[in-house]
C-alpha cells in the first residue's frame, strides 16, 4: 500500500493507494511554521482517515507547505513516522508537488494560490529559483489570505462601498470592534482572513469586489512573477483554490500583462497520483 499526499495550510488530500484500488480522504491542513509534532498528530488522529491500516502503508509521498526546511521536514517526517512505523517515507515542499503536477518535465513556472501563495522557475527537473515566500504576516500577495487582508482593511478604514461593508458585518456577524478582537486576539487570523475569499466570490458581480480580486492578482505578479528570469518567455501554471476560483480574472491579468497562462487547476493531488503510479510500475 502507497499513500500519496499534498497537505496545504487548509486541507490535506491524501490518495491510499492498495492493489489498484483508491481510496481518498481529506484532513485538515498542516504547516509547520504554525504548529508542532503533537498538533499534526492530533490532526491526524482524527476520524478522516478512519478504516486505514496505517502499519500496512510501505511507502508515502508527501507534499507539504512549509516543508522548506530540515527543521521543519523534521516536525512533519516525526509525525509521519509515529502514524505509519513501517513506512519509507519522501517529503517534499508542496511547491515542488505543485510543480510536478502542473508542469511535468516541461520548463515553466509554477504558483500556488490558496490560503497561502508560493511560485518557483521549474527546469522540468527540479526547482531552479524561487522568491521566498514570507508568509501571510509579510506578504501572500495572490493568495485567499492576502485578498481577504486587502478587503478587510478597505471596510475598516471606511473606504469600501456601503454595501460591501453591510454586506460583510452581516455575513460574519461581526462589528468593527469583534472584526480585531477576532484578528488580533484569537487564534489563526490567516484562517479567517482566508475565508473572505468566500465572500469576494459571493459579491462578485461588485465592481469594487472585482477590483480587489484583480489587484490581489496584479500584487502577486510584481512581488512574484516578475523577479524571475525570462519570466516572459515561460507559461505560467497556476494551482489552488483562489486561481481556480478567479479564474477568468486571472486570466484577465495576464492577458493585460502580454504573459501566457498555462494549466490553471484546483489541486495538484490526481496528477501525482497518477505520476507515482506510474513510477512504482516502471
Amino acid at each position: 500500500m502507497i499513500l500519496i499526499a499534498d497537505s496545504g495550510s487548509t486541507t490535506t488530500d491524501w490518495v491510499f493507494v492498495n492493489h489498484g484500488e483508491f481510496t481518498r480522504f481529506k484532513s485538515p491542513g498542516f504547516n509547520p511554521y504554525y504548529y508542532k509534532n503533537e498538533d499534526y498528530l492530533n490532526l491526524l488522529n482524527d476520524k478522516s482517515l478512519a478504516g486505514i491500516s496505517f502499519s500496512k502503508v510501505e511507502e508515502i509521498f508527501f507534499y507539504g507547505s512549509g516543508c522548506s526546511s530540515a527543521e521543519n521536514c523534521v516536525i512533519v517526517k516525526s509525525a509521519l513516522w509515529e502514524m505509519f512505523p513501517n513506512a519509507k517515507i519522501h517529503l517534499h515542499h508542496d511547491l515542488y508537488g505543485a510543480a510536478l503536477a502542473l508542469c511535468g518535465k516541461q520548463a515553466g513556472i509554477a504558483c500556488i494560490l490558496g490560503t497561502g501563495s508560493n511560485s518557483c522557475l521549474w527546469s522540468g527537473n527540479e526547482i531552479t529559483e524561487n522568491v521566498p515566500s514570507l508568509g501571510y504576516l509579510l506578504a501572500d500577495e495572490g493568495s485567499g489570505t492576502y485578498l481577504g487582508k486587502i478587503i478587510l482593511t478597505e471596510i475598516l478604514l471606511g473606504n469600501a462601498p456601503e454595501e460591501i461593508s453591510d454586506a460583510f458585518y452581516e455575513s460574519y456577524d461581526l462589528s468593527f470592534a469583534t472584526t480585531l478582537d477576532k484578528i488580533y486576539k484569537q487564534g489563526n487570523p490567516n484562517k479567517f482572513m482566508s475565508q473572505l475569499s468566500v465572500f469576494a466570490n459571493d459579491n462578485i458581480d461588485n465592481e469594487w469586489i472585482l477590483s480587489m480580486i484583480r489587484k490581489n492578482f496584479e500584487d502577486f505578479l510584481e512581488a512574484q512573477i516578475m523577479k524571475y528570469s525570462n519570466y516572459e518567455n515561460h507559461k505560467i501554471n497556476f494551482v489552488g483554490s483562489v486561481s481556480y476560483h478567479f479564474k477568468e480574472i486571472l486570466l484577465e491579468v495576464l492577458k493585460n500583462r502580454s504573459l501566457t497562462a498555462g494549466k490553471i487547476i484546483k489541486s495538484p493531488i490526481e496528477e501525482l497520483v497518477r505520476l507515482h503510479i506510474k513510477q512504482v510500475k516502471q
